[in-house]
This record gives C-alpha cells, sequence and structure tokens, in this order.
C-alpha cells in the first residue's frame, strides 16, 4: 500500500512538471513583431467650413485621397477647406486656398492637390475628390418625335425663338432665377459630329407661376450668333442650319436630350 501511494505521488509530480515543460516551452515560442511607425506625412482632418452644413471629408490614407460628398440640395460654387495635419507634418503654403469654380471643375475636371511634408523628410500628396448626391436630372423633351423636330426659323434677328425645357419634377433642378452668370446652370446645342454651341445666357422658373419648373434658352444668346454693335450689329447663321441636340448641366448633373431640334435660315 506504501509503495503503491509514493508511485502515485510521484506520477502527480512528473505530470505537473510536464505541464511546466509544455506552458514554457509554449511561451518561448511567442514571436514579438516589431512596431512600424506610422508616416507623418499625413492629413488628420479634412472639412468643408464655407457653409453651415457640416461637410468632413473621408480620408484614405491608403490611397492618399479625401472625398467630400455635398449633400443634396448644395449647390456650392466655391468651397474654403479647413485642413490639419499630423503633428510636426506641414501642409505646403498655399494649397489650403479657396476651390472656385466649382462647374469647371465637374465639367472639365482637375486636380487638387495638398502635398504634406514630414520632419523627417517623408512626404505624401493628397488627392481631393469632390462628389455631390444631386438627384440626375429629369427633363421632358422639346420635339415628341425624333422624326418631326420642333422647328426654329432663325431668318431675322429681331425675331426671339426661346427653346422651353420642362422639367418633370416640379420644382428641381431650377431653383427659379436668371442663371445670366453660368455658375451653377449650362446648356448648349449639341449637332451631329458633337461639336457644341454654347448659350451665354439662360434662365429658369418654378411653380406657382408654371406647372413645372423649366430652362428657358434664347436662341440668339448662342455664341457666335451676334457679333458687332449699334450700326454694325450683325445676325450670323449659328449654328448653321440642320438639327441639333439640347445638352443641359445642373452643377454635376448633365443630360442631354435624346430628340432633335431643328434650325432654319429662308434667306
Amino acid at each position: 500500500m506504501k509503495n503503491q501511494l509514493l508511485t502515485t505521488q510521484k506520477f502527480k509530480i512528473a505530470t505537473v512538471v510536464l505541464l511546466s515543460g509544455l506552458l514554457t516551452s509554449s511561451c518561448t515560442k511567442t514571436e514579438t513583431q516589431p512596431y512600424e511607425q506610422e508616416s507623418a506625412a499625413r492629413i488628420s482632418s479634412f472639412k468643408i467650413v464655407n457653409t453651415s452644413k457640416e461637410v468632413i471629408g473621408a480620408i484614405n490614407n491608403d490611397d492618399k485621397t479625401i472625398t467630400v460628398t455635398l449633400p443634396e440640395g448644395l449647390y456650392m460654387t466655391s468651397l474654403e477647406p479647413e485642413i490639419k495635419v499630423a503633428t510636426g507634418a506641414t501642409l505646403k503654403q498655399g494649397s489650403d486656398t479657396l476651390i472656385t469654380n466649382m462647374m469647371d471643375y465637374f465639367v472639365k475636371g482637375r486636380t487638387i492637390q495638398y502635398p504634406v511634408t514630414a520632419t523627417d523628410g517623408s512626404n505624401a500628396t493628397y488627392s481631393l475628390i469632390v462628389k455631390s448626391n444631386q438627384p440626375v436630372l429629369n427633363v421632358q423633351e422639346v420635339s415628341s418625335d425624333p422624326n418631326t423636330p420642333v422647328v426654329y426659323d432663325q431668318t431675322y434677328g429681331y425675331v426671339f425663338n426661346f427653346i422651353d425645357v420642362n422639367t418633370v419634377q416640379p420644382n428641381y433642378p431650377f431653383l427659379g432665377i436668371y442663371e445670366t452668370d453660368l455658375t451653377i446652370a449650362r446648356a448648349s446645342l449639341v449637332d451631329k459630329s458633337g461639336k457644341e454651341y454654347h448659350f451665354t445666357q439662360l434662365t429658369a422658373g418654378i411653380p406657382p407661376n408654371v406647372g413645372n419648373a423649366y430652362i428657358q434658352l434664347p436662341l440668339n444668346s448662342i455664341e457666335g450668333r451676334i457679333t458687332g454693335s449699334g450700326s454694325s450689329l450683325k445676325y450670323n447663321k449659328v449654328p448653321a442650319a440642320g438639327d441639333y441636340y439640347v445638352k443641359l448641366r445642373y452643377y454635376c448633373r448633365e443630360v442631354t436630350l435624346k430628340n432633335p431640334i431643328r434650325i432654319i435660315y429662308n434667306n
């Protein structure tokens, strides 16, 4: 009995020693990963401050992009950024200035970048992406049948022809103001080859004076239609007689009517 008890105790001791050895062995296999310090050449925050609505930029440090999404109904012609960088980093002087000509940004596209430099000499350049939650344009056709376009006789300059484009939504997109500066709205006629003839003036209207919102395009305001002044004023055949498609833009959205209109000259 005594020998049996000693054997049991030895077994317990051996088991404890074995488990301790396994735990020790397990701990010694743990690998410590070296700490990788983040680059200090970073933009830490970006927001637009010239609006009552908070507009925060989403920063992607991997792609080095900043995405700003403007909420629906906000049509800003300029953006004033407030930019903060990581501690010890500096933003290139003058790069945080007011962003102007937003219409041209959406129409033509241009690169807006923010170079950042850290104290250790490392650097990074962030690119700004501006998006808008503006709804799509939904307008009615001027010509109901593509094979029988609505005709505008531009023979005489004193005859003022207007192309009225009605929208489906009662109050969108046009705000019922004169868009003579073309900072928010633009329009043009496009021929079959893709050449555009831009309007230098356009107006808009909304209910209750009219049933639906509309945009009005005066054909005599097309670039090149009128030259000179006073006694030398001349009405040119611009654009030439033919079929054209109406192209509209309101802020970041653009639409081209599917059915053409027709311009004629009887002289």
